[in-house]
């Protein structure tokens, strides 16, 4: 375009330099002609860019990642003059598309194409304004305009289908059931089992601590029924040094499209469900029901970065008081530390129900560090999903076919 606008000055005078240096009559004629050609342009512009008005109209005001909207832009002319080769481009943070057309304008016209979307990652961007160009005939003098306000979108993230996501019950088996010994213990308590670090010393059932000859606690149950009706937690690990891999191929995106998928599995179920985390800022829902709810938990994961400083485990720690008899909480994290393991079973002893998803670091390209201490978790009993990269979710998260592993 610059280059243009040089050519515009130095060709007018290139010919009158040889017009004065000749003195060629015809190179004077050459140059008047050039001048008012110029002119005639540069006045073609200026009047074709006025008048011209956009109208902008989206089909959906929200989208999902794997999802699509369409929008319909129309451009008119209050001229009476015709318009041609109006360019309009709709400038757009969107990834991957390039939405323009050239078209020509009739006197008091209009021009109407739709566009579609394709959204490929959550986040949130923009649309519009839209830039819309009118040139000469010989394309010196492009005017352009920005026309339009620009729109904000959020891109709420996927959520898949979970069928067979179900909870367990404490009385199926798998590693650590054998120590559960069912005695009389009262109305509120279920079984009794041997006691480990984080218990709490009003929980000693001591009638069977004399008959085992070692400290025994009591441990609190409810069935399936109950649960159901009872509060779920959804604990987020956005821990920045947790995270690994890129892009769609990262525990930060996997981790918040399983929570999102969980999440709307509770609300369409009539379920009570709530959302902690920590990314680049706390994020703290608490179990409500209704689309509305929903929705708001969505656009907070859509927004949602790993670029938090606190860790899953303080995070629990933090909030342990609310995790209550016959809560369920859902850890979704790369990382489970000692540390974690620790108190996600002192939350298991308070009568809470706990599944742990554990993102294969390894896998994503990290390091394994989180094998250890999901070994120490299954061989509590507690019910623990190993997601590795490449994976389908909802495979990878069928109770039919998942174990205690």
């Amino acid at each position: 375009m610059k280059s243009r606008a040089v050519l515009t000055i130095i060709i007018p005078l290139v010919i009158l330099a040889v017009a004065l240096a000749t003195g060629s009559v015809l190179m004077l004629r050459l140059f008047s002609v050039a001048v008012l050609a110029l002119s005639l342009s540069y006045l073609w512009a200026r009047v074709g860019i006025r008048g011209i008005t956009v109208e902008v109209k989206k089909s959906a005001e929200r989208c999902q990642a794997g999802g699509r909207f369409n929008e319909e832009i129309t451009v008119f002319s209050s001229s009476r003059i015709p318009k041609f080769l109006v360019t309009v481009e709709e400038n757009t943070t969107l990834p991957g598309h390039h939405n323009v057309a050239v078209f020509n304008l009739s006197t008091k016209g209009y021009y109407v194409w739709q566009a579609q979307f394709d959204c490929r990652r959550r986040g949130q961007y923009t649309l519009g304004p839209l830039t819309v160009t009118v040139a000469d005939p010989f394309g010196f003098f492009p005017l352009r305009r920005n026309m339009g306000e620009p729109q904000s979108i959020i891109v709420y993230p996927a959520t898949l289908e979970l069928p067979f996501f179900q909870l367990p019950s404490h009385h199926e088996p798998g590693p650590g059931s054998s120590r559960w010994l069912i005695s009389e213990i009262g109305p509120n308590a279920a079984r009794v089992r041997e006691y480990t670090s984080g218990d709490t010393l009003n929980r000693i059932h001591w009638r069977s601590t004399a008959h085992a000859g070692k400290l025994m606690v009591k441990e609190f149950d409810a069935d399936r029924s109950d649960y159901a009706a009872k509060n779920t937690w959804i604990v987020l690990d956005m821990h920045r040094a947790s995270q690994s891999g890129d892009g769609d191929e990262s525990t930060e995106e996997y981790g918040i499209t399983i929570a999102a998928s969980l999440i709307k599995k509770y609300v369409d179920g009539g379920q009570q469900v709530g959302l902690i985390a920590s990314g680049d800022q706390p994020y703290f829902f608490p179990p409500e029901t209704g689309s509305q709810h929903l929705w708001h938990i969505l656009e907070a994961l859509a927004l949602m970065k790993a670029t938090g400083e606190v860790p899953v485990e303080r995070l629990i720690s933090h909030e342990i008081e609310r995790f209550g008899i016959n809560s369920v909480i859902i850890v979704i994290s790369p990382v489970i530390s000692e540390r974690m393991s620790a108190l996600l079973r002192q939350v298991r002893n308070h009568g809470a129900l706990v599944i742990i998803i554990s993102l294969d670091s390894a896998s994503f390209g990290g390091t394994a560090r989180a094998v250890n201490a999901t070994g120490s978790l299954v061989s509590s009993g507690l019910k623990v999903y190993d997601i590795k990269r490449g994976e389908y979710l909802e495979r990878a998260l069928d109770s039919r076919s998942s174990s205690y592993r």
